[in-house]
């Protein structure tokens, strides 16, 4: 019994193991993609029919198809997808192994096919622009061209070339230049597409015009200005002569001449016409009439009346100080004008070089126009103090009073920079003009720099002063917080300008100046630096112009961790922080640059936020981004900033980076391209 019991336990045993070992043994597996045999790229859609056994499987966006659990045996796939040729391959499926798929399927070829729209075009005798399709019936894009347009100067195609994708069209515009056309005209043009070519009849007339005037004007604007002006009457007919006449002069200040007249095929007449100033009011307007061959063209004729005469003076208070003489400039606008020069107050410290005289009519082109008068101060027997008195200047238009103020010192001399009311240093462009320092002062955020000029050759001097309020980079500002500014204005003597100054200057002679910087900022205490460039060899400088009323403010000190190292050895660049948006997903990085080198460096950092690759960003977490924006003094783009720096200046720069991941700690690595052998490294810098 007991052996009997034992056999059977062995038999069950022997049963397990066989079952055991066949479900390991008795399958394999096949597993594909599919490739696009002219491009390699994978192709999705492919639908894979496996026989023996009828199943099918489509590949998903990778190309990759699967059969698990095939019966070891030899098999076949087909491949198949709309526009490809299909194809098979045959597969052995071994048991516990997988089986490769792969397999490529052919694009299937086509041919292109031109076709147009019309077969002719024909613009008769009014038509200017008619048009036409370029049309791809294929099932492939080609490229097309127009030909047979040789010596066909009265035609004008848009385009006449390009690429259409099967199943698409293009439109192309013919124009006809009508005053070219002499004659009727019919010509074939080819539309060719790689090896074919569709011909295009084109017919044109001539337009059948009778005699026809036009006006070279249908306004005439006097202005304040113009007495005499024109227009003409063209005959742009193609019949003969143009009788014609004007009518409907109701206005007394004007004349016109002449009245009528008769005007050749393709020639034009002149018709002048005067204003009587005298008796023009406010604006006015009226209009006349040119008739010919039952036409009539209108002419709107307006005048405005003229500004009334005037006097200016400059400066409207002169401020004399210590100096000997300060100077007057005046000048009279629409007209001649007598004046005289006295004091309010009778004083006998204060005389004019020439208390009489004639002012010209003004002319902005002509310096002569201009009166310069010198105010002389004698301070004999004087006592120590300030002095005020009132200047006239008294024409037949009435008196402008004229503020005069001077100083007279316990030593009875001047004192260095003419009374200056501020703190500063000028240095000058040329050895024979005399600088000094006056004022300078915030109005809003405007800021204006008083100074004088003084020609102390034996001749006079005619030079330019360049102030460029557009090109920062030609003329330069600083201030101490190291903002880059351009000028928004000049004057030097009473020349004006946003781009520079020029002025003629006699011996001897003392003019005002000044300069105007708009947008400062609110907390900078004075101009570290201001370049004027002018028509000698050397510049205007001004160096740490206080302004009046402001105290200077230290730049801070850096707020968050991290090293820079610089692109050039005479720039010394410092990190000051960097800090995160509201909006946790930009992150802004502060620093400055200081010239620390003996002359002007003029350079360019690069920074595109539409291209990552160019510059570099990265974050502590891996992640990399692009620059969202730069800033570099006053300069700022998305691409980089280029920037002029003197010596000792020092700018103030930002840079911008987007979409920063709201876990960061830090941007491990920015890297900034610059114009040198060498970037502008940041490592390492801590996100606030």
């Amino acid at each position: 019994m007991k052996l009997i019991k034992y056999v059977a336990s062995l038999l069950m045993l022997l049963i397990v193991a066989s079952c055991v070992k066949d479900e390991v043994d008795l399958t394999g597996d096949i597993y594909g993609k599919v490739t696009n045999s002219s491009t390699g790229e994978m192709l999705s859609g492919v639908t894979i029919t496996l026989t023996p056994g009828g199943m099918s499987r489509t590949t998903g966006s990778d190309g990759s198809f699967e059969f698990l659990g095939m019966t070891p045996a030899q098999y076949q796939i087909m491949a198949q997808k709309s526009g490809f040729t299909s194809n098979t391959k045959n597969i052995t499926v071994q048991t516990g192994r997988t089986s490769s798929g792969d397999i490529t399927l052919a694009p299937v070829k086509v041919d292109a096919k031109l076709k147009i729209s019309v077969s002719s075009l024909n613009f008769g005798s009014t038509n200017s622009s008619l048009s036409f399709n370029v049309i791809n019936e294929g099932n492939a894009r080609f490229n097309w061209n127009i030909s047979g347009l040789d010596n066909v100067d009265w035609l004008q195609f848009n385009p006449t070339s390009g690429t259409v994708e099967a199943g698409k069209q293009h439109a192309v515009q013919v124009n006809l230049v009508r005053e070219r056309l002499k004659e009727n005209k019919e010509i074939s043009i080819l539309i060719n597409a790689d090896s074919e070519s569709v011909a295009l009849k084109i017919t044109a007339e001539v337009e059948n015009k009778s005699s026809k005037i036009e006006l070279s004007s249908n306004t005439l604007n006097f202005g304040k200005e113009y007495t005499s002006l024109t227009f003409d009457v063209k005959n742009t007919g193609n019949s003969g002569d143009a009788n014609w006449d004007i009518t409907g002069i109701d206005a007394n200040w004007i004349s016109v001449s002449p009245l009528k007249g008769t005007t050749a095929m393709g020639k034009s007449s002149a018709v002048k016409v005067d204003l009587d100033r005298t008796l023009v009011k406010g604006s006015m307007t009226t209009t006349i009439l040119v008739n010919a061959d039952g036409e009539s063209l209108r002419v709107t004729i307006n005048a405005e009346e003229a500004d009334q005469r005037s006097v200016e003076v400059t400066p409207s208070a002169l401020n004399i100080g210590t100096d000997e003489k300060g100077a007057l400039t005046m000048l009279s606008h629409n007209g001649v004008t007598s004046y005289q020069l006295l004091t309010k107050e009778g004083v006998s410290w204060l005389t004019f070089s020439e208390p009489t005289g004639v002012l010209p009519h003004y002319n902005a082109s002509d310096v002569t126009t201009l009166k310069t008068v010198d105010a002389v101060i004698n301070r004999s027997g004087l006592s120590a103090g300030d002095y005020n008195c009132t200047a006239i200047v008294r024409t037949d238009l009435g008196d402008k009073e004229i503020p005069v103020m001077m100083k007279v010192e316990e030593t009875g001399g001047g004192t260095e920079g003419g009374g200056s009311t501020t703190t500063g240093t000028i240095i000058s462009c040329h050895d024979d003009l005399e600088f000094k320092l006056v004022s300078c002062k915030v109005t809003g955020t405007t800021a204006t720099i008083s100074y004088t000029v003084k020609n102390i050759s034996n001749s006079t001097m005619a030079y330019t002063l360049y102030g460029n309020r557009h090109y920062p980079s030609y003329s330069y500002v600083f201030d101490d917080r190291g903002n880059q500014y351009g000028f928004g204005g000049m004057t030097l003597g009473n020349s004006s300008g946003s781009y520079g100054v020029d002025i003629t200057q006699p011996s001897e002679i003392t003019i005002n100046g000044s300069i105007k910087i708009d947008n400062v900022d609110a907390e900078a205490a004075e101009f570290s630096n201001i370049t004027v460039r002018s028509s000698y060899s050397t510049n205007l400088v001004f160096k740490n112009i206080k302004i009046e009323g402001r105290n200077k403010i230290n730049l801070p000190n850096s707020e968050t961790s991290g090293t820079v190292t610089s692109f050039h050895d005479d720039l010394e660049v410092t990190l000051l922080s960097c800090k995160r948006s509201q909006s946790n997903n930009a992150v802004t990085v502060s620093y400055r640059v200081k010239n620390t080198g003996k002359k002007t460096l003029a350079y360019t950092l690069y920074g595109n936020r539409h291209y990552p690759s160019y510059s570099y960003v990265f974050d502590d977490r891996g992640n990399q981004y692009g620059f969202g924006g730069m800033t570099l003094g006053n300069s700022s783009g998305s691409y980089g900033v280029d920037i002029t720096q003197p010596s000792e200046i020092t700018v103030n720069a930002t840079i911008k980076v987007n979409d920063v991941d709201s876990e960061s700690t830090e941007l491990s690595n920015i890297t900034v391209r610059s114009s040198y052998d060498t970037n502008l490294v940041f490592k390492n810098v801590k996100i606030q």
